[in-house]
């Protein structure tokens, strides 16, 4: 029996490390994975408060060009369309009815096509 034992003890051992191997990288790509997803989230979000800065406080607003930039970078999460697609055709209409700058009614316009 201890001979037995023996014969495969290498085996085991190999067999045991390897399984430890792949459990713990699984494990590291699947933290990896959650921290990618909550950093994505976290810059959406931004983008979006950068998006609705107008009209919250008339004191903060964000120069233009931030704003039209921020928009056209909503095109890269597509991922979050179902939440950024009524939330930009509002704000098509609010800008619309403040005729505010083209530039900025034409990012969205467009950011609107790229996400359909």
């Amino acid at each position: 029996m201890i001979d037995s034992v023996l014969k495969y003890l290498s085996l085991i051992t190999v067999a045991g490390a390897a399984i430890s191997f792949v459990v713990g990288l699984v494990k590291y790509l699947d933290q990896r994975s959650r921290e990618e997803r909550t950093k994505r989230f976290e810059v959406y979000h931004a983008l979006m408060r950068r998006i609705s800065a107008f009209g919250e406080n008339s004191n903060d607003a964000l120069p233009l060009t931030q704003q039209v930039a921020a928009v056209y970078e909503l095109q890269h999460f597509k991922d979050y369309a179902f939440a950024s697609i009524p939330i930009l055709e509002y704000q098509l209409i609010f800008y619309t009815e403040r005729q505010s700058a083209q530039v900025l009614l034409t990012a969205i316009e467009k950011t609107l096509e790229a996400l359909r």
